[in-house]
Formats: structure tokens, C-alpha cells, sequence
């Protein structure tokens, strides 16, 4: 069994392409925590992005037997924002 990096399917391409963006755009508004300039986008919304890219990995898994690693790398970021919501609910701050 060989694993690509990138997806050949349409909702693969989707699913690693909102996944790339929920890492590029976390990782550039905390990186802008301390700087003036600062990313407009709530992280409620930048978290559905990842959810997004979860379900669309899975439809792409479960419907086109995908198996690259962005898709891999979706299951791994969608679980941990889900975790990360669920955390919030049960134990608020």
C-alpha cells in the first residue's frame, strides 16, 4: 500500500487544503499575539475551517478509500479541535 501526501480525490483536495489553512492561520494569529498587526478572523471560525476539512477527510476516506497523509494529518487536527471544544464545555475557564 503505497501513501501519497496528496490527495487525487476532489473532497481529499478539499479536506488538505482547509487543514493547511486552519494550521496557516492559527499559527499566524498566535504568532501576532505580541505585534500590532492582528489577524481579523475569530478562532470560533478558524476552528470550523478545521471541522470542515475533518468531515471532508472523512467523506474522502470512507467514500474514495483515500488514503494520503493530508487526510491522515485532517483526522489528527479535526480530533484535536474537537477535543479542544469538548474541554471548553465541560471544564470553562
Amino acid at each position: 500500500m503505497k501513501i501519497q501526501l496528496w490527495s487525487k480525490t476532489t473532497a481529499g483536495k478539499w479536506a488538505a487544503s482547509l487543514t493547511l489553512l486552519f494550521i496557516v492561520l492559527m499559527s499566524s494569529k498566535l504568532l501576532t499575539l505580541g505585534i500590532s498587526i492582528r489577524i481579523p478572523l475569530p478562532t470560533p471560525f478558524i476552528a470550523g475551517l478545521g471541522v470542515i476539512g475533518f468531515i471532508m477527510g472523512i467523506v474522502s476516506f470512507v467514500k474514495n478509500k483515500d488514503r494520503s497523509l493530508l487526510i491522515l494529518l485532517s483526522f489528527l487536527i479535526g480530533l484535536l479541535i474537537i477535543f479542544w471544544v469538548a474541554a471548553e464545555i465541560a471544564f470553562p475557564h
